[in-house]
């Protein structure tokens, strides 16, 4: 990996700007030095997100031979990519190079057509407007990137660093990739997937009066060992009758959304306690520390000790 192409259109993000010179263009692998080619449709400044511009050094003849390309995400991921841009993508991916995205940059991938039938991922807040969007993409919801067919995606906004690391890991080895975590003050593999970074919103309260009741109700008393029966108990209605009426009121079954909110709950305690895991998984009506591993694990892909590490006040 010697030749580095770099995709510049307008609106391009700083932050994804500065992460692919952080890593290719600074030195810090140890290995080196690269050629960083800056292409762009025409050579003259581009104006990056949300400030500050960068001038292509090469057209987009220069993705030709370049052993990585890297589509840098924008700040309006649906805005137009050129016909030019979508033929030189698909010509370099033909071509057997690695193409990569970071964040956004993933709607570039896909207005170019090459995330048709294959994986791929965006920052958590774009996920639905991307299989919205283009919906043959085979979106991933909870990885920090994704690889296939020589195409990969990451996450936002630190998820980009993620991709460059495994970059660097894959075909310049373990140590470079090290030395470059070391000197970027980061993990060389950060543990579990977006998810655990999805902002957790306040439950909806439904307009129908007994079920929004036995929500309040079943907030307030989350530490309690209920079931569905209870639930059903506290809105005078029958297990299976309450069943339809909250799916219709909610869009989702009960037993999920009480499973969720346990979570939230354990969340919270995590990130603003110094409750151990064993009373955190009891006062989020969990049960056990392996019961709430088990859950964390299978729902955010991160344990609660990891997760304390990276979200505690």
């Amino acid at each position: 990996m010697r030749a580095i192409g770099v995709l510049l259109l307008p609106g391009t993000r700083l932050f994804d700007f500065a992460v692919v010179n952080e890593v290719w263009s600074v030195g810090r692998t140890g290995v080196g030095p690269f050629e960083v080619r800056l292409c762009g449709p025409a050579r003259r400044p581009v104006d990056l997100h949300p400030a500050g511009t960068a001038t292509p050094t090469h057209g987009l003849t220069g993705l030709t031979g370049c052993d990585l390309v890297l589509v840098l995400g924008r700040a309006d991921p649906a805005a137009e990519v050129p016909a030019a841009v979508r033929t030189a993508l698909r010509a370099a991916h033909a071509s057997g190079t690695t193409v990569a995205a970071l964040c956004s940059g993933a709607f570039t991938l896909a207005a170019a057509g090459l995330l048709d039938g294959r994986r791929a991922t965006t920052h958590w807040a774009l996920l639905d407007d991307l299989a919205a969007a283009y919906p043959t993409t085979l979106v991933e919801r909870d990885v920090l990137f994704t690889e296939h067919d020589g195409l990969l995606t990451s996450a936002g906004v630190v998820g980009g660093l993620d991709l460059c690391l495994h970059l660097v890991r894959r075909d310049l080895g373990p140590r470079a990739a090290n030395t470059l975590a070391r000197r970027l003050v980061m993990p060389p593999v950060r543990e579990g997937g977006q998810a655990q970074y999805v902002d957790a919103p306040i439950p909806n309260r439904p307009e129908r009066g007994d079920i929004a009741t036995t929500i309040d109700w079943a907030l307030s008393v989350l530490s309690d060992p209920i079931g569905i029966p209870d639930l059903a108990a506290r809105a005078r209605m029958s297990p299976r009758g309450f069943h339809r009426a909250f799916v219709a009121a909610m869009g989702d079954t009960p037993g999920r959304w009480l499973l969720l909110q346990r979570l939230r709950l354990a969340q919270l305690l995590l990130e603003t306690t110094t409750l151990s895991v064993d009373r955190v998984a009891t006062r989020s009506g969990l049960g056990t520390s392996a019961n709430l591993r088990r859950r964390m694990r299978a729902e955010f892909g991160t344990t609660p000790s990891t997760y304390r590490r990276t979200f505690a006040s």
